[in-house]
């Protein structure tokens, strides 16, 4: 469109109006809002002045069309005190809707979902856990802790967040009613600091404003679990003082919810896309780093497991948290040992096979389950700080379980074509498949938490089993056993048409009650790939392609600006590709908690759509700047650690701050250790020219030869060494569906630090010179 769209007429369809206002503040209360006497956004160009009994401001705009997006419109609006002072006042840019609904979808990515329009329990401290009987239900509404939340019932509804708490700075709804949806982006920070956003309903519902403020000054904000009174406070002005708020503005036709995130994902890096690449350590050499630390601080030799955290503390002092100790699933027990079978050394498979045999003898229950925590004497359905009441066992915990056992046996399968499981070990496995289809046969899901010793359900209705289908899938093929398929394809269209299609997956981690988290998604995504490669149906391939659009919402689009003399600050790190964990905890961290992701390079392969493996590059490219190394330690971890926390938000001030850790080894080194034998660091399609560089070394030149060989030069800029994997083949060899354990099959590419490679490969993908 040559000029920008009228902003009203854009809102029409779904009732809106845009206006621009000053606010004035009493400590992080609102006193009073003055709008602008002449409705912004009539014309592309204008102004509009606002006189107070202290002062003159003007509002000064600019409205352009967004390039190829002809459902968009970026403004710029300058606020600037002309003449006189103002004291502890702010800027905003607020969208009105009437005829507002509580059916509408609101959306900020990564942090709200569906409003958070669910059953609350307040005052519960950290870690939540459902304590009281009466909550112990197959049928359990969704309930949450005091996160920002859209009310169920009546009273305030208001949800305060700062541009650091979503993966985008974003915020948006779709109308089912108009079957139209909006997007509001805007950019992390303006001179004040990170801008505030704010959806708030008027009592009786029918109304609501999507609100942009600078500074960002909130009443309440969440601490972990809860929220308390802000400590925000706005700015005094002087004649001259201004600060610019940009916004980029979407309002579309849609039908769905699904059409509502995808065309987030269209959207999710247009105004604030992330910079260059920062190249740091190679996959290969933080595998080295990260399989050392697990051999020397994580193994637990008199109990044959490795430890889900050190052995000891930063100051030598022995660590006895239960949470340190056994801990299934989840943070990576029994996940780690994947990764270690597949490309340790002898003493690193050894004791991932002692490992899996300890699982296996020592941990399984009465009802097939595996026993969640413990010490390697004692064994707890699961646990925190201290031990669930009830035999409670959290389900997605022995779904990781079965899911990783089953690929281990066909890796251990792979490389030993002799090898056969146990019979204790076999024993094992196929109770632990029974114990899961029993619980699907007797309740028809798979719920979040059973008792482990009975195998009852006692809280369900969630995503928290996300990953079962996955794990059936391939029980029904080691097993023999068509019927763990049939339950497998049963619950995954369960997930489907209750989660997916409504937006909400959830209960992935264990001390969130039922929030929504980026966990359950992927994990569900992984049941959705398998059983598209088990079965070769469409459907499941278009619901993955539907999820992986959803879980990109989790995913940081952009590089914070953290701030300068913070940690993350001092060491120039980068968040674009750090997934956000859920709605409660809100960090993002590095990776997914705890797969690799390879999930999306399948989908990619199957559709062809570039979109998966961009996602998948962000994530895995992030992950290594976040180890610990002696030439680059981050605070005082040792070296092969990694801290779960990427701070955007400040949920945890004062404890850790933005751009702050905690000093502790956690679970996205097993995230590390899986990408290194499952992601590729380089992919390539020679018969169309396609490159992609996933891991720490940069493209610097690709040539078409005369016979249709492609060459790629590769730079190692680093101080490491470099071992690729390399997965090149043709276009419809990438429609043939890999499997697992596929990319031990993939060859190795060696590149020294500091220098160049060229690798030629044939048209028909394969390398010449490995």
């Amino acid at each position: 469109m040559a000029n920008a769209r009228n902003i009203q007429s854009l809102l029409s369809p779904l009732f809106g109006n845009f206006r621009a206002a000053i606010r004035y503040y009493q400590g992080n209360q609102v006193l009073r809002t003055l709008d602008f006497a002449v409705p912004l956004g009539l014309s592309p160009v204008g102004s509009s002045e606002l006189a107070t009994d202290t002062g003159l401001w003007e509002c000064a705009w600019t409205m352009t069309s967004v390039s190829d997006q002809a459902d968009g419109v970026e403004v710029k609006l300058c606020f600037r005190l002309k003449s006189g002072h103002a004291v502890s006042a702010g800027v905003a840019a607020i969208f009105d809707f009437q005829q507002w609904a509580t059916a509408n979808y609101v959306l900020l990515p990564g942090a709200v979902y569906r409003g958070n329009r669910f059953r609350c329990l307040p005052r519960v401290k950290y870690p939540p856990l459902f304590r009281d009987p009466a909550d112990w239900q197959p049928d359990l509404p969704t309930t949450i802790t005091d996160i920002p939340h859209l009310e169920q019932g009546s009273g305030r509804s208001r949800i305060e967040q700062t541009t650091g708490d979503p993966s985008t700075p974003a915020m948006g709804f779709f109308s089912p009613a108009c079957s139209h949806g909006f997007w509001l982006f805007t950019e992390q920070q303006t001179r004040f600091g990170n801008s505030g956003l704010t959806v708030g309903e008027t009592d009786e519902r029918d109304q609501a404003s999507f609100m942009v403020t600078a500074p960002c000054v909130r009443e309440f904000r969440t601490v972990m679990c809860s929220q308390i009174p802000s400590q925000d406070q706005a700015v005094d002005w002087q004649a001259g003082d201004s600060v610019t708020l940009r916004l980029r503005l979407h309002v579309f036709p849609v039908a769905t919810v699904q059409g509502f995130f995808d065309r987030f994902c269209q959207l999710r890096k247009t105004l604030a896309p992330a910079a260059e690449q920062q190249h740091q350590l190679p996959f290969s050499a933080a595998w080295n780093l990260l399989e050392a630390k697990y051999n020397l601080e994580n193994w637990d030799d008199e109990h044959g497991f490795f430890c889900s955290g050190t052995r000891t503390d930063l100051d030598g002092n022995p660590v006895t948290s239960m949470n340190n100790q056994w801990q299934l699933g989840w943070c990576g027990g029994g996940m780690v040992t994947q990764a270690l079978i597949a490309d340790g050394t002898a003493q690193s498979r050894e004791r991932a096979q002692r490992n899996l045999d300890t699982m296996l003898v020592k941990t399984v229950a009465p009802s097939g389950f595996l026993y969640g925590m413990g010490d390697g004497k004692n064994w707890f359905g699961d646990g925190f700080y201290d031990v669930h009441p009830g035999h409670m066992h959290m389900v997605r915990k022995s779904a990781d379980a079965l899911y990783f056992l089953g690929k281990q046996f066909k890796l251990l399968a792979q490389q030993d074509s002799a090898w056969k499981p146990s019979d204790v070990w076999l024993s094992g496995y196929r109770g632990l498949a029974e114990a899961f289809v029993r619980l699907w046969n007797r309740y028809g899901q798979f719920g979040q938490f059973v008792n482990v010793e009975t195998g009852d359900l006692m809280v369900g209705a969630t995503t928290s089993g996300g990953i079962v289908p996955a794990g059936l899938a391939l029980a029904a093929e080691i097993l023999g056993w068509p019927r763990a398929l049939d339950v497998a394809e049963a619950a995954a269209g369960l997930y489907y048409d209750r989660d997916v299609c409504s937006g909400v997956t959830n209960a992935g981690p264990g001390e969130i009650l039922q929030a929504p988290d980026s966990e359950s998604a992927f994990a569900l995504l992984e049941s959705f790939v398998v059983l598209y490669e088990a079965t070769a149906k469409a459907k499941w391939l278009r619901a993955a392609g539907q999820l992986a659009r959803q879980c990109a919402s989790w995913v940081v689009s952009y590089d914070y600006r953290f701030p300068v003399d913070s940690l993350f600050g001092k060491l120039d790190m980068r968040s674009n590709g750090a997934v956000y964990a859920n709605a409660q905890n809100k960090h993002a961290a590095p990776g997914i908690c705890t797969l690799s992701g390879d999930s999306l390079l399948k989908l990619f392969r199957a559709t062809g759509e570039h979109f998966y493996l961009e996602l998948l590059t962000d994530i895995a490219h992030h992950l290594p700047q976040y180890v610990s190394r002696v030439d680059r330690p981050i605070g005082r971890l040792r070296s092969g650690w990694i801290n779960e926390r990427v701070n955007l938000s400040d949920w945890e001030v004062p404890y850790i701050p933005v751009g702050g850790i905690f000093e502790g080894s956690c679970w996205p080194e097993v995230s590390l250790m899986l990408t290194w034998i499952e992601v590729p660091g380089l992919y390539v399609q020679p018969d169309c020219g396609l490159v992609q560089v996933l891991d720490h070394v940069s493209l610097e030149a690709t040539h078409r030869e005369e016979d249709g060989s492609l060459t790629v030069t590769l730079r190692n800029s680093t101080s490491f060494p470099a071992r690729l994997r390399v997965l090149a083949e043709t276009t419809e060899q990438a429609r043939v569906p890999l499997g697992v354990n596929a990319a031990l099959r993939w060859p190795l590419v060696e590149i020294p630090a500091g220098q160049d490679k060229t690798l030629r490969f044939s048209p028909f993908g394969n390398l010449k010179n490995a």
